[in-house]
């Protein structure tokens, strides 16, 4: 059996090295990391959101969630306008811009994948993804736990 450490020093390894693809083949170099993971999480859901919905989702102040959709505006990626409840209350939604940028991301990422395991000698394949599944369930599983644990402590 390996050495702790050496698994321990393999998973930062495959951390940092997915860090490096997602900065490689997003946006997320140049307009940052929150801006990033909002526009990808607008066009995940695909509806618009109440500014002070997106502060408490990512636990931040209003100010902050102003700053980070003013800056996807100006880039053209999300735009903004007033509730037709109530004029205090603003709602963010991804535009077609934005979209073709989440989407072209989101194809990019695919080919990476393709061409890693196109690496991978074909009888190797089945093994690697049994292996690969065995520590992302694992890893799920500890993740998951752990939050259950810290929900039931609050």
């Amino acid at each position: 059996m390996k050495d702790p450490q050496d698994f321990i020093e393999l998973t930062a390894r495959l951390q940092q090295l997915f860090h490096e693809r997602d900065n490689s083949y997003t946006l997320c170099v140049v307009i940052g990391d929150i801006e990033c993971a909002l526009l990808r999480f607008l066009h995940k859901i695909n509806r618009p959101l109440r500014m002070r919905e997106i502060a408490k989702m990512y636990e931040i102040s209003n100010a902050k969630v102003t700053r980070v959709l003013n800056k996807l505006v100006r880039m053209g990626f999300v735009e903004r306008y007033h509730s037709e409840d109530d004029r205090r209350s603003w709602f963010a939604r991804i535009t077609e811009e934005g979209t073709k940028m989440a989407e072209n991301t989101k194809y990019k990422l695919n080919q990476f994948q393709k061409e890693v395991l196109e690496l991978i000698p074909d009888e190797d394949v089945d093994k690697t993804y049994d292996y690969l599944k065995l520590f992302v369930d694992a890893y799920d599983k500890i993740i998951t736990d752990s939050t259950d644990k810290s929900s039931r402590i609050s």
